[in-house]
């Protein structure tokens, strides 16, 4: 232990001035003002409610006790030669990519006019027009001749240059090298952190009294409605529909269920899982064709749309019961606290998909399963599937993107504008949390260029992260219009980094809020980095993985959540990959077992989960506590069941890695290199003069002149 006598006063005074240094040292004080390097403080006594000051840095000249808030803090040491030139180089870069971020995500790009109009008053009604530059131009219905577009974003030649110059910072050695650094040093610390801590972060955790990981809230983040349902429960309901509704008429061809079966050579006798042929097996690894043949029981697509399609001759009443049964167990906590965000699919290939989809979502279905489809613990995302090519062959070379864009948006923005003409469409926009991208990030795409969409007619895929461009520019501007109008706003959380181009990455850092998968960002540490000091949402599905991508043994999810990322566990497919009723539970238990994570580990996991997702802001005040937006030391360990420790970790080491490279970026390297040796200086000396003013004969040991 070492110590060093300063006073309460003094010391906040020099954090203010030090806070790298003392950021590292992680220095607190004892009950007589003396500061305290690499020691374990007093443990926490359980139940007790924390003061303010444990969760931030109090005001300067006060400096109270922290006995409450205990825990070791290592010392890292930077000797000379470990802030160089290059490192500087690096963090500049940082900086470079973090204002793209800010420039798209951030809004920052965007431009917003809803002041005053050419008659001095502010717009009441708007008027759209979607351009020929697949962007929708918003004006006030008094712009006659739209001079004024109200909403405007970066133009597709910004982004194409802005994407490209991200692409050449994460690639440069500098920015390599020093990411890599930074993640190896955050890998050690949290090591280092559990060896340590692991004991006192248990034992504050079996005193969160009322509470357990069993009963804190965790989300599914990402979950296809289509295969929401275990294989077990789809085997149930389909056996269920065959023996009680056979002669139900579901085909336009008025072919009866229990005929649509005889057709086909089968009857209640094969209704087993097996036969069923849903669950993933080694035919599906880097198969993704073969993925997505497996939604269809029996392999036959009819199948599939009697029982998992919303547009189907009863009008998907067989779909939206299995949703019923799925959202149930959310409802009743069986087993565990839970909540899901599922996906409803768009595809764009015609503009009646927004008003379909609303009348099933909103629908009574009374009889066994009544009431709409609106859930308390579930909050719908629309994914969009990329599938340009498949809408490119039903048109015939007669359609462009621009159509496929405008069947997407189109119905959005008259459903905002004019909900009283719309209202099917417009009540559903208010149970939407957010959209998705997905499909096959490996398939073949075109170069990135700057086509416009009205001119992209050939069948080959546009690039991944081009369509990414126009849903974002899109959801942005809707989002900008319904939020002036006051109404609910949409996140962008689209699939990226399962397979494919690792860059389509450095395009979601830009654009996104989180993304579903990203397990690429251990092929690329720059972007891992930004990842990081971003905390960009990650839920990643292992079980997943493991049958498509990765093998769980090399997937990255255990050293992106080690680093600190913003990581969380999801199902993806419970219907193909999973073997309980409880797919969220058997994702836990297995990353638990596969990836030896703690009990704080794996709350901390849940509770990040809750973060990522859309859940409105008093559910989440509910779940993680009132102040939960301050910071990650202000969520609520009795609701979160994370101890206050492991949340002081993580965000000290957040602010840590953030104030060195804004001093990094200005050129402070050689400061803070001599204000380390400095602090190390006097820890080194205050540890000498503990154990000579404690012992009247100190024996002699090993290199004892080094003191």
């Amino acid at each position: 232990m070492r110590t060093f006598d300063v006073s309460g006063e003094e010391r906040a005074n020099n954090d203010r001035k030090r806070p790298y240094a003392a950021a590292i040292n992680g220095d607190t004080e004892d009950g007589n003002g003396n500061t305290t390097l690499l020691c374990q403080e007093v443990g926490a006594a359980s139940g007790n409610v924390e003061e303010p000051p444990c969760r931030e840095r109090p005001a300067d000249g006060n400096w109270p006790q922290r006995e409450s808030l205990s825990f070791t803090r290592s010392l890292v040491f930077y000797g000379n030669g470990s802030v160089t030139p290059e490192h500087e180089t690096a963090a500049k870069y940082i900086e470079e990519a973090r204002a793209l971020r800010k420039k798209y995500f951030g809004g920052h790009g965007v431009k917003c006019n809803f002041g005053l109009s050419e008659n001095g008053n502010k717009p009441s009604k708007f008027e759209y027009v979607f351009s020929s530059s697949g962007v929708c131009e918003l004006y006030d219905a008094s712009d006659f001749r739209r001079t004024n577009n109200l909403i405007t974003v970066p133009s597709l030649e910004t982004f194409v240059s802005d994407y490209k110059r991200l692409e050449e910072i994460s690639s440069s050695g500098a920015m390599r090298s020093f990411s890599f650094q930074r993640l190896q040093l955050l890998d050690s610390a949290f090591k280092m952190h559990v060896t340590i801590n692991g004991a006192a972060e248990d034992e504050v955790q079996s005193g969160l009294l009322g509470t357990d990981f069993y009963r804190t809230m965790k989300v599914d983040n990402h979950i296809h409605l289509a295969a929401a349902a275990s294989a077990k429960q789809f085997v149930n309901f389909v056996r269920d529909k065959l023996d009680n509704e056979g002669d139900t008429v579901v085909m336009e061809d008025g072919q009866t269920l229990k005929e649509v079966f005889s057709a086909a050579g089968l009857d209640s006798e094969h209704l087993t899982i097996d036969a069923f042929n849903v669950l993933a097996d080694f035919s599906v690894y880097q198969r993704f064709d073969n993925f997505n043949s497996k939604y269809s029981p029996f392999r036959m697509a009819q199948m599939r749309k009697i029982f998992l399609k919303v547009d189907n001759h009863i009008d998907g009443r067989y779909f939206a019961e299995l949703t019923k049964i799925v959202l149930a167990r959310h409802e009743q906590s069986k087993g565990h606290k839970s909540g899901a965000e599922m996906r409803l699919s768009i595809y764009g290939m015609e503009r009646k998909e927004w008003l379909q989809l609303a009348k099933w979502v909103l629908r009574d279905w009374k009889g066994d399963f009544p009431g709409n489809m609106i859930s308390t613990h579930n909050r719908w995302l629309v994914q969009v599937p990329r599938l340009w090519r498949v809408y490119c062959k039903k048109g015939q070379g007669a359609v462009s993107f621009q159509d496929m864009l405008e069947n997407l948006f189109v119905p959005l923005f008259e459903a905002t504008l004019s909900p009283e003409e719309h209202p099917e469409v417009a009540e559903l926009l208010k149970h939407i949390v957010g959209f998705d991208s997905v499909d096959d990030e490996g398939s073949l795409e075109a170069p990135l260029s700057c086509c416009l969409p009205a001119r992209w007619k050939r069948e080959d895929n546009p690039a991944y992260c081009w369509q990414l461009y126009y849903l974002w520019a899109n959801i942005e501007i809707l989002n900008r219009l319904r939020e002036a109008k006051g109404l609910n706003t949409f996140a962008f959380r689209p699939h990226a980094g399962e397979t494919g181009d690792t860059m389509h990455l450095a395009a979601t850092y830009m654009l996104c809020r989180s993304i579903n998968h990203g397990i690429n960002l251990d092929k690329q540490v720059s972007l891992q980095y930004l990842y990081y000091l971003d905390q960009v949402g990650l839920s990643v599905s292992p079980l997943s993985n493991n049958f498509l991508f990765r093998k769980i043994k090399s997937n990255p999810f255990p050293k992106l959540f080690k680093r600190g990322l913003n990581v969380a566990l999801s199902t993806d497919d419970p219907l193909l990959f999973h073997m309980s009723d409880d797919a969220l539970l058997e994702e836990y238990s297995v990353a638990r077992a596969s990836f030896d994570l703690s009990m704080t580990d794996i709350s901390e996991i849940a509770r990040n989960s809750v973060l990522q997702s859309g859940f409105e802001d008093h559910l989440k005040k509910e779940w993680l506590g009132e102040h939960y937006k301050k910071g990650l030391t202000h969520c609520d360990e009795h609701k979160t069941h994370v101890p206050l420790i492991r949340s002081k970790f993580r965000g000290e080491h957040l602010a840590l890695e953030h104030s060195m490279v804004l001093l990094l970026a200005r050129g402070k390297g050689k400061t803070v290199l001599k204000d380390m040796m400095k602090t190390f200086g006097e820890a080194r000396n205050s540890c000498r003069s503990i154990l000579f003013e404690n012992m009247t004969e100190v024996p002699s040991f090993p290199e004892q002149n080094q003191l």
